[in-house]
């Protein structure tokens, strides 16, 4: 009898870990690269203080044959986030800058947000994510 009763909770705890949702995923889709050209580098950003300093996640993918790359992020904690993206053209890891530190790549953020005189600041670039599934599209822009 106490044999059963073991075998039925452990049944029930199996059967309610595998009923469990699975976590909720972001999907961010990023345009305006060169077709088949170079690397998409993606980094997301939970706060205003981390912005542009220490992504939560990030991510490397190379441009596609219609100049886009599809990122998917597993894991993340339901919130406010904001994503940047630079189209590596060159792949060579990082963002290529001229006289002022004006980029020379393309550039992205969420909300496809710009900023004046500099990059986008997190407040226009935050979006919400959770508590399902969330895709988003960031479309690079030239700022040279």
């Amino acid at each position: 009898m106490r044999l059963i009763g073991i075998s039925l909770v452990a049944l029930v705890a199996i059967s309610s870990v595998s009923a469990q949702e699975p976590s909720p995923t972001l999907t961010v889709t990023v345009t305006g690269a060169g077709p088949g050209e170079g690397q998409i580098m993606i980094s997301l950003f939970d706060s205003t203080k981390s912005f542009l300093k220490t992504p939560v996640a990030d991510q490397i993918q190379p441009v596609d044959e219609v100049g886009q790359s599809v990122f998917v992020f597993d894991g993340l904690v339901p919130g406010d986030y904001a994503a940047s993206a630079i189209w590596d053209e060159d792949m060579d890891g990082e963002l290529d800058t001229g006289f002022l530190g004006i980029p020379k790549e393309k550039v992205g953020f969420s909300n496809n947000a710009k900023g004046t005189m500099g990059p986008a600041p997190f407040e226009k670039a935050k979006f919400g994510f959770g508590p399902g599934d969330t895709s988003i599209q960031i479309d690079l822009e030239s700022v040279n």
